[in-house]
C-alpha cells in the first residue's frame, strides 16, 4: 500500500456526498427588468454591446439570480467583519452544518442570515445583514438552528427549550413557543408556520406551530428498520409538503401530517418549484435495504412518481420550461412523462466526488457541478460545451448567475466570474477582496445572488458587491458581442507572431498565461485557426503546451511597425499544463525565466480583420486540448515537472509545516494501481495539479526526503494548512468531503520516525 495508507478495503458510500445546503429565491417575487445597451472605452478602442434582436431582452431574470449584472469585476460598497458582530468566525444557520462549524448562511432578497460563533460549537448568535446598505444586526438569544428560508421577513429557530421567530430586518423577536422536545433537530418555514423535527427511538416526530407560534398539530412516525445507514440528514418544507431524509424518507402533509410516503431512503429532499418535493428511496432483500432507487417525486396533492435513479438533483434556477425537469443519475429527466432527452457524461452516483447536481437549467444550456468541477451542457442535446474547474460545491456551495455569467468560488479564497456561453474567465477578485477565508473547513468564499447584490461570505467576513452594468435578463440570451474599432485592416501573416510571456498564474480553470503578441510582418497579422498549438518552454523543461480554436473569437495583431503588439490571456487547462508559477522563478506573478514560445497556427478562418489599436486586449483564449510539440516525450516532461515541483515546494515545507500535522492528500508512485488504474508520472502530476487548483495551497513531497515515511519513491501530496494535532488535521478532511482513504492526519517532519507519524480517520 502507499505509505501512511491504512489497509483494507474502500468503506461503503451513499450515492453522493452532501454539498451545503442551496439558497431558493422565494418562487412568488419577481421584478421586472430590461436589457440596456452599454458603451465605453477599453484599451483605446470603442467598444459597445449588443443584444439579439427579440422579446426576451425584455425578460425578467429568473427566480434566484442576480437581479443587476456584472460585466466588469466589481467593488465592495460594504464589509462586515465577524468581530463587528461580537464573534471570530461566521458559521451556518443549518445545525446539521453548524455543528462542525461550516460556512453558511441563508437570505431572501433583502437580508442575508447567518450564525456569528466564538471558538467553541455552542453560543452560537443570529445575525443579519441588510445587503443593500450593509447595516448589520445580532440577536440576544443564541440558538442551535434555524430554516433554510426566510419567508416573508421571518426566519424561524430553535434551541433546546424554544422555538423563535425574528424578524430578518431587525433581528427582534416576533413570537415564541416552548420546544417540548428536547431531542428537537432541524426546523423548516412555508406561509403557515414552522415545522421541528425530534427523532426518538425507532422514529421521529413532527411539530407544527403557526406564525404566532401557536401549536397546531404534533405527529410520530415509525421509521423502519431496512435502511441503508449513514448520519446525513435534511429537512425541507414547501406549501403543501413537509419532508425528512436520513435512514429513512417520511414525506408529510403540511396542513394535518398526513402520511404521505414512508420508505427507507437518502437523505435528499429536493424541492420542485410547483411545490412538489423529490426524495430518493431505497429496497433490498432479507430485512436490508441495499439498492439505492427509485427517485420518487410526491406531488402537492400526494400522488406520486417513481423514476428509477439512485441520484437526484433540481436545478436551483430554472426557465419556466425546465422547472418541470429533474438531473436523475445524469439524465436530464421530465418528471410529467419520467422520458429522458440525454445523459451527461459528468460523473455520476458512483463517482468517487458524489452524484452531479444541476445548479441551473435555462432553454439554451444546463449547468452542473460535481465536486470542483462545473459544466455547462446544451439542453436540447446533453453535449458538453465547455468545463471549468471551480472551488470545491461541497464546501462552498453553488454559484450565481446574473444571466450572462456564473459566479463562481475560487480555491484560492476569492471568486471568479465565467461566461455562460464559452466558459471564458470574464474577472476574478482576490481573496483579500472579498475579506479572506480563516477557517480550514472553509477554504473558498460563498456566494449568494441577494437581489442586484452579489454578497460573499467566508469565515470572517461578509461583503457585498453592486452591480458593474445594466439590470439582469434570463439565462439563456446570447451574451454581448463586443467590437474594436480602428482605421484599416490587418492580415494573416506567413509566419508566426512572437509571444513573450508577461505573468502566470492559476485559477480554477487552469494555467492562466498573459502573452505580449507581436506581428511578424509588416501588415500585421490574424489568428483564426481552429487547431493553432501554442506551447511554452521554461529553460527547455516544458510548461504547458495545448491547441486553440481561434476561430470562435478570432485575434487581430497590429502591424510589426507598431512595436506594442496586443496582449493575449491564455489559459491551459488541467492536462495541457506541467508547471505552476511558484515553479518559474516568478517575483509577484511576473514572468522571470528564460522562456520560449512555440506557436504553430495552422490553416486559418479567415485572413483579414479591422486593425486593432496597438496595446490593446485580445479575446482571451481557453485550450480545447493538449498537444505536445514534436520530439517532445510526456513521460519525461511529467516527470521532470513533479521533480521541479517538490524541490520548489521544500523550502516552504522546511520553514512552514516541519514539525506540524497537515491533512495528506495523496501518496502514488509509477507502477501503483489504485482507484481502478495503473499510475504513472502523467496521472501523478495531474491529481497534484488538481488538488493544487482545488485548494490553491497544497504541495508536493518526495519520501526519501522526510524521515515519516518509510518506503522510498513516492510522491506525496499534502494540504498545506497545518493543524494543532491529528484530530483537527482528520476534521479539516472530512469537511472537504473525503472518505478515509483519500485524506488524514499526517505529521510532516525530517527528524521523527514514521512511528506515531500517521493517524487515520
Amino acid at each position: 500500500m502507499p505509505p501512511g495508507y491504512p489497509s483494507g478495503g474502500f468503506p461503503a458510500r451513499p450515492p453522493g456526498m452532501t454539498p451545503p445546503r442551496r439558497r431558493r429565491a422565494l418562487p412568488w417575487i419577481l421584478t421586472a427588468v430590461a436589457l440596456v445597451c452599454v458603451a465605453g472605452l477599453v484599451a483605446g478602442g470603442l467598444v459597445w454591446w449588443t443584444s439579439r434582436h427579440d422579446d426576451s431582452s425584455h425578460a425578467a431574470p429568473l427566480d434566484g439570480q442576480l437581479t443587476g449584472t456584472f460585466p466588469t469585476a466589481p467593488t465592495a460598497k460594504w464589509q462586515v467583519g465577524a468581530s463587528q458582530l461580537g464573534g471570530e468566525q461566521f458559521v451556518s444557520p443549518d445545525p446539521s452544518r453548524a455543528q462542525y462549524l461550516s460556512l453558511g448562511a441563508v437570505h431572501d432578497e433583502h437580508t442575508l442570515v447567518t450564525f456569528v460563533s466564538g471558538p467553541s460549537s455552542s453560543g452560537r448568535t443570529l445575525a443579519g445583514v441588510d445587503t443593500e446598505t450593509g447595516k448589520h444586526w445580532t440577536s440576544s438569544r443564541t440558538v442551535q438552528g434555524c430554516s433554510d428560508t426566510i419567508v416573508n421577513g421571518r426566519i424561524a429557530c430553535y434551541d433546546q427549550s424554544t422555538i423563535t421567530f425574528f424578524d430578518t430586518s431587525t433581528g427582534s423577536v416576533v413570537a415564541t413557543a416552548d420546544n417540548p422536545s428536547p431531542g428537537a433537530y432541524e426546523i423548516v418555514l412555508n406561509t403557515d408556520g414552522a415545522y421541528l423535527r425530534s427523532f426518538t427511538d425507532g422514529g421521529l416526530s413532527i411539530m407544527k406551530v403557526d406564525n404566532s407560534a401557536h401549536a397546531v398539530w404534533t405527529k410520530s412516525y415509525p421509521l423502519g428498520d431496512s435502511t441503508p445507514g449513514g448520519d446525513a440528514s435534511s429537512f425541507t418544507a414547501t406549501s403543501s409538503l413537509v419532508a425528512s431524509g436520513q435512514t429513512s424518507v417520511l414525506v408529510v402533509s403540511a396542513a394535518d401530517g398526513r402520511e404521505l410516503l414512508n420508505r427507507a431512503g437518502y437523505a435528499v429532499t429536493e424541492p420542485l418549484a410547483d411545490g412538489s418535493i423529490a426524495v430518493i428511496s431505497a429496497s433490498g432483500s432479507g430485512g436490508l435495504a441495499t439498492n439505492a432507487g427509485p427517485v420518487v417525486v410526491v406531488r402537492p396533492d400526494g400522488t406520486t412518481v417513481e423514476i428509477p435513479g439512485s441520484s437526484v438533483s433540481v436545478p436551483t434556477v430554472a426557465s419556466p420550461n425546465q422547472r418541470g425537469h429533474l438531473l436523475v443519475d445524469g439524465r436530464w429527466t421530465s418528471v410529467a412523462d419520467k422520458s429522458s432527452t440525454w445523459t451527461t457524461a459528468v460523473g455520476g452516483p458512483d463517482s468517487p466526488y458524489g452524484a452531479t447536481t444541476a445548479v441551473l437549467a435555462d432553454d439554451r444550456e444546463v449547468v452542473i457541478a460535481q465536486g470542483e468541477d462545473l459544466t455547462v451542457a446544451d439542453t436540447a442535446t446533453g453535449q458538453t460545451r465547455w468545463t471549468q474547474k471551480v472551488a470545491s460545491s461541497y464546501t462552498t456551495g453553488f454559484p450565481v448567475t446574473d444571466g450572462q455569467r456564473l459566479i463562481a468560488a475560487d480555491p484560492t479564497g476569492g471568486i471568479t466570474a465565467l461566461a455562460l456561453a464559452d466558459g471564458s474567465n470574464d474577472w476574478s477578485l482576490p481573496v483579500s477582496t472579498v475579506g479572506g477565508a480563516s477557517s480550514d473547513s472553509s477554504p473558498a468564499a460563498q456566494t449568494f445572488a441577494v437581489g442586484s447584490t452579489l454578497v460573499t461570505l467566508t469565515g470572517t467576513t461578509i461583503t457585498g458587491f453592486a452591480p458593474t452594468g445594466g439590470p439582469a435578463g434570463p439565462p439563456g440570451i446570447a451574451p454581448a458581442q463586443t467590437r474594436t474599432a480602428a482605421e484599416g485592416t490587418v492580415t494573416h501573416c506567413a509566419t508566426a507572431p512572437t509571444f513573450t510571456p508577461q505573468q502566470f498564474r492559476t485559477t480554477p480553470a487552469g494555467l492562466v498565461a498573459t502573452m505580449k503578441v507581436v506581428a511578424t510582418c509588416a501588415d500585421g497579422d490574424v489568428m483564426s485557426g481552429t487547431g493553432t498549438r501554442i506551447s511554452i518552454a521554461d529553460s527547455g523543461s516544458l510548461v504547458a503546451s495545448g491547441r486553440f480554436d481561434f476561430s470562435r473569437a478570432p485575434a487581430a495583431i497590429p502591424p510589426s511597425d507598431v512595436g506594442e503588439g496586443i496582449t493575449m490571456e491564455l489559459t491551459y487547462p488541467p492536462g495541457s499544463f506541467y508547471r505552476t508559477p511558484d515553479t518559474l522563478g516568478q517575483a509577484n506573478g511576473t514572468a522571470a525565466g528564460t522562456f520560449t514560445v512555440d506557436c504553430d497556427p495552422g490553416p486559418q478562418t479567415t485572413t483579414s480583420l479591422p486593425k486593432p489599436e496597438g496595446g490593446s486586449a485580445a479575446p482571451p483564449q481557453v485550450s480545447t486540448g493538449p498537444e505536445l510539440p514534436p520530439g517532445v516525450d510526456l513521460g519525461s516532461t511529467t516527470g521532470d515537472a513533479l521533480r521541479r515541483q517538490a524541490n520548489s515546494d521544500r523550502t516552504f515545507i522546511l520553514s512552514t509545516l516541519n514539525n506540524r500535522w497537515v491533512a495528506q492528500l495523496s501518496s502514488k508512485r509509477p507502477g501503483l494501481f489504485a482507484d481502478g488504474k495503473t499510475w504513472d508520472n502523467q496521472a501523478i502530476l495531474d491529481e497534484f495539479l488538481a488538488l493544487r487548483l482545488r485548494f490553491n495551497d497544497v504541495r508536493l513531497l518526495y519520501s526519501d526526503e522526510w524521515s515519516v515515511f518509510s518506503q522510498s519513491g513516492w510522491w506525496v501530496t499534502v494540504a498545506a494548512a497545518t493543524f494543532p494535532g491529528p484530530d483537527q488535521a482528520n476534521a479539516w478532511c472530512a469537511a472537504q468531503g473525503f472518505d478515509g482513504e483519500h485524506c488524514f492526519a499526517k505529521l510532516v517532519s525530517t527528524t521523527a520516525p514514521p512511528d506515531g507519524s500517521t493517524r487515520y480517520r
